[in-house]
């Protein structure tokens, strides 16, 4: 029989979540790093978003794994606290090494039980398996029910999100330099998703100009929900630097999809703002199936 423990959810600072929920659910976040020439970032503690935005019109920044003893800290924090399990759902590991680092770190220790996923998503579609998980346990969902339920929410969860420039995607090499040169000269914006089966980033839409950007996020959305009748969701808005273009867009998804349980509202973190550059939009679903703790 398994023995009952205290769960934490361990997420990483590309969740992208306001500081509410982590103050509301036992959710601890590790800070992700960001470089510049040989300057070395913790993101959010050593720099913030906005002055990746300023300085990266001029200067070329980085992405690079957390550092171990942040890792270490961050599980000492988590053990301090009395918590004796923990689920970790990071940045998809297509993306970063960040779960394996993790994983490296917890076969180290017999104070903790950590189970790794791979959360096949990031920004707020990372951060909203967080909350959910994190809700889950301290609904007293135990150990061993909580793990298949976390591999279901990834599976049930989907994040869109709209670029403003492919600029910064070349910068680091993930867009071949005609295809930036094409989208900057037809001003089309793509519409890039996590693929669910292994968290790889593709286009799954193009629009021309901003104008219609909005109105195709939504219809991604409405779309999954109307595949999904009477199932139970969350949603998720993120926007890079548009306060007001992320606020009509909360509205305009919440007249569509007026059911959420759940809306989370986040701006895009250091690290992905470094690839992916200012004024993105993005918006998610997480599907929540009726046999889940409610």
């Amino acid at each position: 029989m398994e023995t009952a423990g205290k769960i934490a959810v361990l997420t990483d600072s590309c969740c992208d979540l306001p500081q509410e929920y982590f103050k509301k659910y036992p959710i601890f976040c590790l800070p992700l790093v960001v470089t510049c020439g040989e300057r070395t970032y913790r993101d959010n503690i050593d720099i913030t978003v906005e002055e990746v935005y300023d300085r990266q019109k001029t200067e070329n920044f980085k992405t690079s794994l957390p550092r171990l003893q942040d890792v270490n800290d961050t599980l000492d924090a988590i053990a301090r606290q009395g918590y004796t399990q923990v689920i970790s759902l990071t940045i998809a590991e297509c993306l970063s090494g960040t779960n394996n680092l993790i994983r490296l770190a917890a076969q180290q220790r017999d104070d903790l039980d950590v189970a790794v996923f791979d959360s096949k998503s990031a920004s707020l579609g990372e951060g909203a398996l967080a909350v959910q998980v994190a809700q889950y346990a301290q609904r007293g969902v135990p150990f061993h029910r909580l793990k298949p339920l976390t591999e279901r929410l990834v599976r049930d969860n989907r994040v869109f999100f709209s670029l403003d420039t492919l600029e910064y995607l070349k910068r680091g090499g993930r867009i071949g330099r005609v295809t930036a040169m094409a989208g900057s000269l037809l001003q089309i914006k793509p519409i890039l998703s996590f693929d669910p089966e292994d968290g790889v980033i593709s286009s799954v839409a193009k629009v021309r100009g901003r104008r219609g950007v909005q109105e195709r996020l939504i219809r991604l959305v409405t779309d999954l929900a109307e595949q999904h009748p009477g199932e139970k969701y969350n949603l998720v808005v993120c926007d890079g630097n548009v306060p007001e273009e992320g606020a009509a867009l909360e509205q305009a998804l919440t007249d569509a999809l007026p059911r959420a349980g759940r809306v989370i509202h986040g701006k895009i973190d250091a690290t992905l703002a470094v690839h992916l550059g200012p004024h993105l939009l993005g918006v998610g679903i997480q599907f929540l199936k009726s046999e889940l703790p409610g």
